[in-house]
């Protein structure tokens, strides 16, 4: 026996069998869990002892929609977020500032985690406030929602946006009163060239690190998740050249993570062409779904949605396809066999995207297709997500960060419906939790309150009764998370036969008031049985 971790809590995530005595691990897989006394029994001369001391082992957390590529990119930007003390306009131009000083000219700078809301003066920021942080770089200023940007001039020249430019389908370029780009960005106008496009911004800043650089930048993020408990992740946003580095890091066995890497609908022809299939690739980096944007967010008011926004100009959002587009898309990755995840939010989008879904399952849905967000659900959708099995993830933690926007967008009533976690358990619809990050901050007990608390920075409720409770969220983060990417038999609890991927924290999430569960501290992680990050003591 290699090891075995005894004296702790041990929550197995398995409802027979939810708590045991003690954890025994060969060969990177739980071999047996159960009491202590009978675990302890296996222990050769050769098996590490490991003694939690009364502290609480469980299964290590899956974030089930997470850009982590990107956020592994952003890292090194510039951290336009309050928690990174950007609580003024002034201070974000600062952060972009500084940042410029350390960049070659002429080379892009990206800010994230910015919206004019969550600043205490309000300022929404335009073209010329960037243009004070460099005129020698183009800027970009993604918002908190990953839905939009402020660039500057130097940025517009580069992305060819003129007085002239219409505006793209599914997207908006805003202008000043005599008919200029002011530098605000929605959508397909900041997706498509900074992310979306061939040759996108995102790619050309990917490419200006080499080999080493970029492999050392995945496994820096990977060494920082590790340290929240966390050992896999799905990264809906994954190029070409983003994959080739996971598996560089991987092969030179420095990414001690599980990457379920989703491919932009945009790019997946070269799979169909090839007959790549879901599920290909290594213990660590496997092909995942085929991911489509849909709509827009919610706190930026770019949601597809039936009734117009609360103030603000009102509007109804922004769609990315009409419905024969739609359709085709869906019918086309159905047909071929492939998984496919839906961005869509609103209800007006979640509305197409459900007659899309209905026109191909029809013996269910063994490609486990899924919705990414879907936070507008209506009470009638609901009734056809049941019916076709499709399942849902989901965002808690933007209730603490976007919701008090949401509640802005919505008005009082209509937010109260928004995420209805509860009702969705109860039909048994198949849900998940993750982050959404670097629109919020990767942290599962930041997720695993704000679905328990259900309320925004300022302490407003948003739904109290679709509140779940912290064993409920603990379960959406590990085994129902391992079922999106086909695990559940090797991930996402512990059983013998499981891969032994735990982690070990210093106090029981279901055992602290909602508001302390962030307070946890992970310990330990352990990935394929190896101690990833923390110690013995």
């Amino acid at each position: 026996m290699d090891t075995i971790f005894t004296n702790g809590n041990i929550l197995t995530m398995e409802d027979k069998t939810p708590h045991a005595g003690a954890v025994a691990v060969q060969f990177g897989r739980v071999y047996r869990i159960g009491d202590r006394q009978e675990i302890e029994n296996l222990a050769v001369p050769t098996t590490e002892l490991i003694d939690l001391k009364g502290q609480t082992l469980l299964p290590g957390f899956i974030d089930t929609h997470n850009h982590f590529s990107l956020y592994a990119l952003l890292i090194d930007q510039a951290d336009c977020r309050p928690a990174a003390g950007c609580v003024r306009s002034g201070d974000v131009l600062e952060a972009l500032r500084a940042k410029a000083e350390n960049t070659p000219p002429g080379k892009w700078v990206m800010g994230w985690g910015y919206a004019s809301y969550l600043l205490d003066d309000k300022k929404e920021l335009m073209r010329d406030d960037l243009d004070r942080a460099s005129e020698k770089h183009p800027i970009c200023l993604v918002h908190v929602s990953v839905h939009g940007a402020v660039v500057n001039s130097r940025a517009l020249k580069e992305l060819g946006f003129t007085r002239a430019t219409p505006d793209p389908p599914g997207g908006k370029i805003q202008r000043d009163e005599s008919g200029n780009p002011n530098g605000i960005l929605s959508e397909s106008a900041f997706m498509g060239p900074i992310f979306f496009n061939r040759s996108s911004i995102y790619g050309k800043m990917m490419s200006g690190y080499d080999n080493k650089g970029r492999v050392e930048m995945m496994s820096r993020c990977a060494a920082y998740y590790h340290r929240l408990g966390l050992v896999g992740a799905h990264d809906p946003f994954v190029d070409p050249l983003t994959l080739r580095t996971y598996q560089e890091a991987a092969e030179a066995g420095y990414f001690p993570f599980h990457l379920y890497a989703y491919i932009l609908n945009h790019w997946a022809d070269s799979l169909l062409s090839t007959g790549i299939r879901r599920g290909f690739g290594s213990e660590w980096i496997k092909i995942g779904a085929i991911k489509i944007f849909l709509d827009g967010g919610m706190s930026s008011r770019t949601a597809a949605v039936f009734e117009p926004y609360v103030g603000g100009g009102g509007g109804i959002g922004i769609l990315n396809y009409d419905l024969a587009s739609i359709n085709h898309e869906i019918e086309k990755f159905d047909r071929a066999g492939y998984q496919i995840s839906v961005h869509a939010q609103g209800d007006r989008a979640l509305d197409m995207l459900l007659q899309a879904f209905e026109r191909v399952m029809i013996n269910g849905n063994p490609l486990r297709h899924h919705i990414v967000h879907a936070g507008n659900l209506t009470d009638t959708q609901i009734d056809r997500v049941e019916t076709l099995g499709l399942q849902i993830t989901s965002q808690p933690n933007f209730f603490s960060l976007l919701g008090d926007g949401f509640i802005e967008a919505y008005g009082p009533v209509r937010s109260q419906n928004l995420y209805r976690f509860q009702t969705l358990l109860k039909r048994n619809i198949k849900l998940a939790l993750s982050s959404d990050c670097p629109v919020a901050d990767p942290n599962p007990f930041i997720g695993i309150r704000d679905a328990v608390c259900r309320r925004t920075g300022s302490g407003k409720s948003i739904g109290l009764s679709e509140a779940i409770t912290a064993e409920q969220a603990l379960k959406l983060y590990t085994r129902e998370a391992a079922y999106f990417s086909f695990e559940e038999k090797d991930a996402g609890s512990l059983k013998a036969g499981k891969r032994a991927d735990l982690v070990i924290l210093d106090k029981d999430p279901m055992r602290l008031p909602a508001e302390e569960i962030p307070t946890c501290r992970v310990k330990m992680t352990v990935v394929g049985g190896k101690i990833v990050y923390g110690d013995r003591s």
